[in-house]
């Protein structure tokens, strides 16, 4: 693995799922910083070419040495160059283009960048799945500026060693290829990618030269490329995104609910790949078990099955955009016929170092959440669960969202009782894993209900209840309070629980999985840690409770007459935790 510096320098990600967002010359978004950055391009070009002995004015020119790809470069003129980029590395260049640009634009195009360890450890794994150095198409289907497809190039030009400069310069455009929706990345990125052709472009006799080939265009990465991918690798738009009625019909067989820009960029980048092909995706960790991904992971699981599952440990540094979300670069292959995945950890600190988890099985039913091992000491819980049938369900539980959204009621809250007040649960009252009144939401600690809230806010029976949001660097996921009938006693026999909070209610008194047992499970290290191993999101959300595996009535039978302290040794025992 290459090493990089402490402080990785990102990489550009700027295409999007929405089509009318960018102007059709992807100019509307362009500040005048990152015009700054471009205007230096053609300088930066011609330091370049020069560094290869390259002397015609028409090489040293970037608009007559390389296609051009739509970028209006009359927006440049006047513009000042940056002179402390003329001599940057290409990865330096796209960096300083993709942070010129305002932030409002990044977060509202779930734009994200690629530090360049990772773009080299995401093709890495890609290769290392494929089992061969590429020989079709390496495609992104969201190249922005073209960082992740920099290894790629790379390694075919390596290994085009022996071939004539004419061959490998004809055939480069069959090998790699990307699209984008913003003009200015692409015409930057074209930049960039030429630039690493120019050795060989200067083997040839300038009366025999033709122009470099642009290799990545301006379009819709969601539309399918020029012919079958043999490696698609990706970083593709962040966010939740507002589909239109025909979009929506053309990817009901990936989406439950709420689209996902990346969600629909890992459907079509598997749809392009050629057989055997391999896709390389560097997204959140989320659709790994989220509600929202069912669909999605069904998708892959039968049209290209994961084989590589790497969790980047820590992002702080890493990613100079602010990533919140738990990240993994999962690798695919077309038509695998292989039933488990291997499973390391990353860690980016001047280096990168790969730890092996070990292997994870991909479970038969491929639209539930995915339970895969994140460290070695996983293995003996997810199999010791994997023989458990029994679910929330099947105990007469259900899970639901507390019900208070409080703006929507903030006229009937209030600090003090009223005639028709009771009190809100919050979520800060659960911290520690003990309900409390947390003395922070004290000015609103109280509900005035109207005739029509009493059916559908009041909590009037015993329940556990779960923090819906947890922080990333929280030791704990799961963070749950039993509200029993002394509980509910003491707040006054009736509660309204804000929507913070997931409200797990049994139907059947007589369930064998009491309040009790329940909580005490949910405040185990095994279940805790178990929880993680199916999602990659800091919501813990009711779908995911709803899917943990639970032990059998006989057991539950049995736990019923211990005490706390031996409660917990059996839980610990039974999800394969022993000491």
């Amino acid at each position: 693995m290459t090493d990089v510096e402490a402080a990785p320098i990102p990489t550009a990600r700027t295409n999007r799922a929405q089509r009318a967002v960018m102007e059709a010359n992807g100019t509307k978004d362009l500040s005048p910083k990152a015009l700054a950055v471009l205007a230096t391009v053609p300088e930066w070009w011609a330091r370049r070419a020069s560094a290869v002995r390259l002397r015609a004015a028409s090489a040293l020119r970037l608009d007559e040495a390389v296609a051009q790809s739509g970028f209006d470069q009359s927006l440049l003129i006047g513009i000042a160059p940056r002179e402390d980029l003329v001599d940057a590395s290409p990865e330096a260049l796209a960096n300083a283009y993709v942070t010129a640009l305002d932030s409002s634009v990044r977060t509202a195009d779930g734009r994200h960048y690629t530090p360049p360890a990772l773009a080299t450890a995401l093709y890495d794994q890609a290769v290392t799945t494929l089992g061969e150095t590429p020989a079709g198409l390496v495609w992104d289907p969201a190249s922005g500026a073209g960082m992740l497809l920099l290894p790629a190039l790379r390694g075919w030009l390596t290994a085009q060693a022996d071939r004539s400069p004419a061959e490998v310069l004809r055939e480069v455009t069959s090998a790699i290829g990307g699209r984008d929706l913003d003009a200015a990345a692409v015409w930057l990125g074209n930049a960039i990618l030429a630039a690493e052709l120019l050795p060989t472009w200067a083997q040839i006799t300038a009366a025999r030269r033709s122009i470099l080939p642009a290799l990545i265009g301006v379009g819709d990465g969601l539309t399918p490329p020029p012919r079958p991918v043999q490696v698609c690798i990706l970083n593709p738009p962040y966010g939740r995104v507002r589909l239109t009625d025909e979009d929506r019909k053309r990817w009901s067989h990936v989406l439950y609910g709420h689209a996902n820009r990346y969600g629909l960029f890992m459907a079509a980048a598997a749809e392009c790949l050629a057989p055997g092909g391999v896709m390389s995706a560097l997204v959140p960790a989320g659709w790994l078990g989220g509600s929202y991904f069912q669909r999605l992971r069904a998708y892959l699981s039968t049209t290209a099955p994961l084989t590589h599952l790497t969790y980047v440990t820590d992002r702080t540094g890493v990613f100079s955009t602010g990533v919140l979300q738990e990240t993994v670069l999962a690798t695919f292959q077309h038509n695998s016929v292989k039933n488990e995945a291997t499973c390391e950890r990353l860690t980016v600190n001047g280096s990168i170092t790969r730890e092996s988890v070990g292997k994870g099985r991909l479970p038969d039913q491929g639209d539930g959440p995915w339970l895969l091992p994140r460290d070695p000491k996983d293995h003996s819980l997810i199999k010791a669960a994997q023989t458990m049938s029994h679910r929330l369900a099947d105990y007469h539980w259900t899970v639901s969202t507390g019900p208070l959204v409080w703006n929507r009621h903030k006229d009937q809250l209030s600090s003090k009782p009223k005639a028709t007040s009771i009190k809100i649960v919050w979520a800060g009252d659960l911290d520690g894993g003990e309900l409390h009144q947390d003395p922070n939401r004290d000015d609103l600690r109280y509900v005035a209900l109207r005739p029509k809230d009493e059916a559908v806010l009041v909590l009037d029976r015993p329940a556990v209840l779960v923090q819906r949001t947890t922080a990333p660097e929280q030791p704990r996921r799961l963070l749950a309070a039993a509200l029993d009938q002394e509980a509910l006693g003491r707040w006054g026999g009736r509660v309204v629980v804000e929507n913070h909070v997931n409200v797990l209610t049994a139907s059947q008194d007589d369930s064998p999985l009491t309040p009790a047992l329940l909580t005490a499970l949910l405040d185990s290290e095994a279940v805790d840690r178990l929880y993680r191993c199916l999602t990659g999101s800091v919501a813990v959300s009711a779908y995911e409770l709803s899917a943990l595996p639970l032990p059998s009535t006989a057991v539950l039978q049995e736990w019923s007459a211990l005490s706390p302290e031996d409660l917990q040794a059996a839980i610990e025992g039974v999800y394969g935790q022993s000491s």
